[in-house]
């Protein structure tokens, strides 16, 4: 699993821009996997897009990760599906794809991050550590709470909601190593950029703690 920067796409980002594009400069500025997440698209429209985001990924050897939608994930050989708790449950996900790809859930809370431990899942994404304009309706959970599932996660934690390039630092001092993110790159013109400024901070934070001792 390459999830250390994880871009989440989101309908709202893509309505003037072409989708490969912004996604290529996106994994140019160190993007290293890619959740394809539409919930307004057909899924003729969502399986040849998915065909030309793999080959992208592939260029720039990063995950791509299909969310919800586990026939398509199969249909274009992703590295992994994402889940959450009204999608197809994680054990039956796991009978589809079997060991072909990992699977991601989503967990609101440190109760249901301890449930998670039990699910045949291989990572768990959350949220929200930060207030966020991408989801209207979501659970804020803090920085707190982040660290205190990063302690009791026996899986990779993925930490998601609101982080942006100067939030790296903290949301990394909290112990996460896997950083999840629409608005943090997406929401800015030059995405490249965006992407560039989070590799930095995450490098930056990850040497320095290092240098004390503390990665």
């Amino acid at each position: 699993m390459k999830l250390t920067i994880y871009l989440i796409t989101d309908d709202k980002y893509f309505k003037d821009r072409d989708l490969f594009e912004t996604i290529e400069k996106a994994l140019q500025g160190g993007v290293t996997a890619v959740q394809y997440r539409f919930k307004n698209k057909t899924t003729r429209e969502m399986y040849e897009e998915l065909l030309k985001l793999r080959e992208l990924t592939r260029k720039y050897n990063a995950d791509l990760v299909v969310n919800d939608r586990v026939d398509l994930a199969l249909a274009v050989e992703a590295d992994g599906v994402h889940v959450g708790k009204e999608d197809l449950p994680p054990e039956a996900v796991r009978k589809i794809v079997g060991e072909k790809m990992y699977i991601g859930y989503t967990a609101n809370s440190l109760e249901e991050v301890k449930k998670a431990q039990e699910l045949p899942v291989d990572y768990i994404g959350f949220g929200s550590i930060y207030h966020t304009s991408t989801k209207e309706n979501y659970k804020y959970v803090g920085l707190d709470a982040l660290k205190e599932a990063v302690k009791i996660a026996k899986k990779p934690i993925v930490c998601i909601g609101g982080i942006m390039p100067y939030r790296v630092p903290e949301v990394i001092r909290a112990g996460c190593r896997n950083i999840a993110t629409s608005a943090g790159i997406l929401g800015f013109e030059d995405v490249k950029k965006a992407a560039e400024s989070f590799k930095r901070a995450y490098q930056e934070t990850m040497r320095m703690l290092m240098l004390m001792g503390k990665a």
